[in-house]
C-alpha cells in the first residue's frame, strides 16, 4: 500500500505537467488532513479494523506521489536557478528537522498506555498547519493546451513517451543507472540490518539509534551539499561520494563489533554521501529537464528508483538467507565503489560542471559566455576593420 503508488508515479507525469501545481499542492494537503482525521476519529469513537487502515494508507501514498512530483516541478519555477541548490537543501534539512521534533514528541506520548490516538492526533494538527500554509501559495502558470488532432488517451501516451524518452537521454539517463544500482543494493543491505545488528550488538536499542542517526546522516549530508556545490564540479561529487561512501559502509560492518564509536562516524559519513547524491540528483532533473517535461521526468525516474529498491528488498531476503550477513554489506560497500568508478567512463557525467553553471534549460553556462565572449571580440574587429577601411579612404 506504501509502496505500489511510488512504483506507478511514471502514470501522473502527464497529469502534474498539464495542471496548476499550487492547485495539487493544495488538494494533496487536504487530502491527507482528511485520510489522518478519518483515522483519528475512527480510534477514538469505534475500532477502525485493517482494511480501513490499508485503504487509508493507499490512499495517503497516492496523494504522496502527485504532491512529490509537483512539489519538485514547482520549486524551479518559484526559485532562481542559481539558488535551487540552497533552496532544495533549506527544504530537506526543515523536513528532517521536523521529522526529529515529531519522533521525539510521539516517543514522549508513548510512554506508559500506548494510545494511537495521541499519535493521530498530533499528525492532524501537524497536516492542518500544512494545509492552511498551503492556501498562501502564489503562482499563476500559463495554461497547457493539448494537441487537438489527437484523442486524450493517444496525447496522454504520447506525453508519457515523451518524458520516458528524455530519462534516457545524456546525464540523466547514466545518473539514473547510477542511482538505480545505488537504491537496490541500499534496500538488499537494508532487509538484512536488523539481523546485522543483532548478531553484532544483540540489542533493539541499538537498531533504533542506528534509526535515528539515519535521521542525523541525512541532516549533515544536506549541510555538506551547501558546502561544496561552489566549489567543486558535479561530476567529482558524484564520483568522491559514491567510493567514499562504499568504503565507509565497508568500514562500518568491519568495525561494528569492536569499535562501536568509529563504526558509527562510517555509518553517519556513508548517510551523509548517499544523502549528498540523492540532493544532486534531484537538483541535476530540475536544471537539465524541460520545465514543460518536468514531472514527468521525475515521476519517470521514481518509479524506476523505487522498483530498484523493491526488488533489491526481495533479493536482499534472500541472499540473507544464503550468505553470511556481513557479506551482504561488503557486497554493497564494493558496488558503490564499482559505480563510482564507472560514473566516470560516461562522458556526459564528465562534462558535468559546477552546478551554478547549469542553467534553466540545461546549457552549460560557461560555453555560453566563452561563446558571447567570441562574438563580442568578433564584432570588434569588424569595428576596427571598418575604422581602418575609412581612414585609408
Amino acid at each position: 500500500m506504501f509502496g505500489a503508488p511510488l512504483v506507478a508515479s511514471f502514470i501522473v507525469g502527464p497529469f502534474v505537467d498539464r495542471w496548476e501545481k499550487v492547485k495539487i499542492l493544495r488538494i494533496v494537503e487536504i487530502v491527507k488532513l482528511c485520510i489522518v482525521t478519518l483515522l483519528l476519529v475512527s480510534h477514538l469513537f469505534f475500532y477502525p479494523g485493517a482494511w480501513l487502515l490499508f485503504m487509508a494508507i493507499l490512499i495517503f501514498s497516492t496523494a504522496t506521489m502527485f504532491g512529490g512530483t509537483a512539489h519538485t516541478a514547482l520549486l524551479p519555477r518559484i526559485v532562481d536557478s542559481e539558488d535551487l541548490v540552497n533552496a532544495n537543501v533549506l527544504i530537506n534539512i526543515a523536513g528532517l528537522a521536523g521529522g526529529i521534533g515529531l519522533g521525539i514528541v510521539l516517543i514522549v506520548l508513548s510512554t506508559g498506555e500506548l494510545n494511537f490516538a495521541r499519535f493521530y492526533g498530533v499528525i492532524t494538527v501537524l497536516l492542518f498547519i500544512a494545509a492552511l500554509c498551503s492556501l498562501f501559495f502564489r503562482y499563476k502558470e500559463p495554461a497547457v493546451l493539448s494537441d487537438a488532432s489527437k484523442t486524450p488517451l493517444n496525447a496522454y501516451i504520447s506525453e508519457l513517451k515523451e518524458g520516458l524518452s528524455f530519462v534516457k537521454k545524456g546525464a540523466i539517463f547514466f545518473f539514473t543507472i547510477a542511482v538505480m544500482s545505488m537504491g537496490f543494493f541500499a534496500d538488499v543491505a537494508y532487509v538484512n540490518l536488523p539481523m546485522l545488528v543483532e548478531t553484532r550488538l544483540g540489542s533493539a536499542f541499538s537498531y533504533m539509534l542506528l534509526s535515528f542517526l539515519a535521521l542525523t546522516g541525512t541532516l549533515i549530508g544536506s549541510f555538506i551539499c551547501n558546502m561544496i556545490e561552489a566549489r567543486y564540479k558535479l561530476w567529482k561529487i558524484l564520483v568522491v561520494s559514491f567510493i567514499v561512501a562504499g568504503a565507509a559502509r565497508i568500514v562500518f560492518v568491519y568495525l561494528l563489533a569492536d569499535e562501536f564509536r568509529t563504526a558509527i562516524i562510517a555509518y553517519l559519513v556513508y548517510i551523509g554521501l548517499a544523502s549528498v547524491i540523492g540532493i544532486f540528483y534531484q537538483i541535476i532533473i530540475q536544471k537539465i529537464s524541460p520545465k514543460n517535461l518536468l514531472s514527468r521526468v521525475d515521476s519517470a525516474a521514481t518509479s524506476l528508483n523505487f522498483i530498484a529498491g523493491a526488488v533489491g528488498a526481495l533479493i536482499g531476503g534472500f541472499l540473507g538467507t544464503l550468505l553470511y550477513i556481513d557479506v551482504v554489506f561488503y557486497l554493497q560497500g564494493i558496488v558503490y565503489i564499482a559505480v563510482g568508478l564507472l560514473v566516470c567512463l560516461s562522458r556526459d557525467i564528465r562534462s558535468l560542471p559546477l552546478v551554478s553553471k547549469i542553467g534553466e534549460n540545461g546549457e552549460i553556462l560557461e560555453d555560453i559566455e566563452v561563446n558571447e565572449s567570441d562574438k563580442i571580440g568578433a564584432d570588434n574587429n569588424a569595428d576596427t576593420v571598418s575604422a581602418q577601411e575609412v581612414n585609408d579612404d
